[in-house]
């Protein structure tokens, strides 16, 4: 790698830019293309910084295994995907003061004009997110942000242990979340099938038959 740095120069550096910027065929790199780019791929301290690059998944995936080693397997894994365009509290967020919140189905502009708000407001789509997922956790989990616990009730999962998540975009261009949860007094997969297997008045309970 070192004989590759030292070979490299602005303008390859420049031609390699553009030619990811405007999605172009791998096999159409020249060869010191090539090794400007195989050398960027053992690049991860400086865009660990930068979302949604491979350095910054690398820590993700740390983060999540560091929860394996204190928590065990996660019980849960949930998607959240909280839509603003469709979203009466995304319409007041936006500034529509003609939508009532009190009602059960509230008047909304039509679809076409919904949409054109998302694209219109990202920051307001963006606080409708995070919005939208402080609600579910902390009214529907039962989770305490200020104590970073579970609340002496809980919620309907029962008691929360812990839980990680990440944040993306879909194609459309809008938020959604992929978490893991833990929960306290959840069991790991190998102690679920050996009482399972030996005790029959945990598996009842277990399994659902219709």
């Amino acid at each position: 790698m070192a004989t590759i740095f030292a070979t490299l120069t602005p303008n390859i550096l420049n031609s390699l830019a553009d030619h990811l910027e405007y999605e172009k065929s791998f096999s159409d790199l020249d060869p010191a293309q090539k090794s400007a780019f195989e050398l960027l791929t053992q690049v991860n301290t400086i865009s660990a910084h930068i979302p949604g690059s491979d350095a910054s998944k690398i820590q993700v995936c740390n983060k999540i295994r560091s929860y394996f080693g204190l928590f065990g397997l996660p019980h849960i894994y949930l998607t959240l995907n909280p839509c603003a365009a469709h979203s009466p509290l995304f319409q007041v967020i936006f500034g529509d003061k003609t939508v009532n919140l009190s009602e059960c189905y509230p008047i909304l502009v039509n679809t076409m004009e919904r949409a054109l708000r998302v694209a219109k407001a990202p920051v307001a789509a963006s606080d409708f997110f995070e919005f939208s997922i402080y609600t579910i956790f902390n009214h529907l989990f039962g989770w305490n942000f200020d104590k970073h616990e579970s609340k002496h009730d809980g919620g309907i999962l029962g008691h929360l242990k812990a839980w990680f998540g990440t944040v993306e975009l879909t194609e459309r261009g809008s938020f959604h979340g992929h978490f893991l949860i833990w929960l306290l007094g959840g069991m790991n997969p190998s102690d679920i099938h050996i009482k399972l297997k030996n005790h029959l008045e945990f598996e009842n309970p277990f399994f659902f038959i219709i």
